[in-house]
């Protein structure tokens, strides 16, 4: 049995408003996870004798 999907003419709409949502939520995970990983290594840095 295979599953009916629409064609492109029926999604388009929907990657135009998500894109720009996805783009955003990423920056903003990859932005967050490059702090976590800075304030990670000043600790380490401070915790050498």
């Amino acid at each position: 049995m295979t599953i009916p999907l629409a064609h492109l003419g029926h999604w388009y709409h929907v990657v135009l408003y998500l894109a720009p949502i996805i783009l955003i939520g990423a920056g903003l995970w990859w932005s967050s996870r490059r702090e976590a990983r800075r304030e990670l290594d000043e600790n380490e840095e401070q915790d050498l004798p």
